[in-house]
């Protein structure tokens, strides 16, 4: 099985609750993962500092926009150009042991767990995500919405006529062309539906799809359903479908010429 949380050029916190606040944008997210991650560094490497440490950082972090979905005070940059994230209380980031009981989950459930993601994807669809994303905000996003990443791609290959391959992301401008694309998750207006994907929970706790409901708007179905549906275009979401549809079909076209150009 791929990994996905730690890639050669891209990692993801996104199941430590990285995106769980109201202002998701990557300015906010790389400050409060900055302040953690300084305030760590000074903590001494006991359970009990930690724990305290945890709880101080918990309490001045922001509300979470989902209440139900807990967020780790323990997450921050490894690194110190902050371009990689992760656990900060990992017995490989804290030379020895192992802390993670301090955080919002214990050792057990973070050792064992893995988002679904690493159970749809593979390593081909892993590396070109990784690729295009450009850092850890944009890749946490795109990486645990496999069916927004499946459309773009697929509309993309529509578009060009030739599936997209790591190959192409080795040219610049269509790593970029197809970076905007996916780029769409972090433009979505705040609380929408369409930052974790195109399903919502059903009764039974499976997965249903939300679809856009076209003929209440009075509208005919957009060529660009797919993606759309999976960054919750519908008005309920607080998204502008005709806008967002522009964006998308500018942005396929920025792909499509990239992909010409060599």
């Amino acid at each position: 099985m791929i990994r996905l949380c730690q890639r050669p050029g891209a990692s993801c916190g996104a199941c430590c609750g990285l995106y769980n606040s109201r202002d998701h944008g990557r300015e906010a997210v790389r400050a409060e993962l900055t302040r953690r991650t300084r305030e760590l560094r000074r903590v001494e490497r006991t359970l009990p500092a930690f724990r305290e440490a945890a709880a101080r950082l918990a309490a001045a972090g922001p509300a979470p926009l989902f209440p139900t979905v807990r967020i780790c005070p323990l997450l921050g940059f490894l690194d110190e150009a902050e371009t990689r994230i992760g656990c900060l209380a990992h017995p490989l980031v804290t030379g020895g042991p192992d802390l993670r009981d301090a955080g919002a989950y214990d050792v057990t459930t973070c050792e064992s767990f893995l988002c679904p993601s690493h159970a749809w994807l593979d390593d081909e669809e892993a590396s070109l995500t990784e690729l295009a994303s450009g850092d850890f905000h944009l890749y946490g996003l795109v990486v645990t919405d496999v069916p927004f990443l499946r459309a773009a791609l697929g509309a993309v290959a529509a578009r060009t006529g030739a599936r997209v391959e790591r190959r192409h992301l080795e040219q610049a401008p269509f790593r970029e062309a197809l970076r905007r694309l996916l780029a769409l998750k972090e433009e979505l207006e705040p609380g929408s539906e369409g930052l974790f994907g195109a399903f919502r929970p059903g009764r039974d706790g499976e997965p249903v799809p939300r679809r856009i409901d076209y003929q209440a708007i009075d509208r005919s179905t957009s060529p660009y359903d797919q993606i759309l549906t999976c960054v919750g275009a519908d008005p309920r979401s607080g998204n502008d479908l005709d806008l967002l549809e522009e964006e998308v079909r500018v942005r396929l076209d920025g792909c499509a010429a990239a992909m010409r150009t060599w």
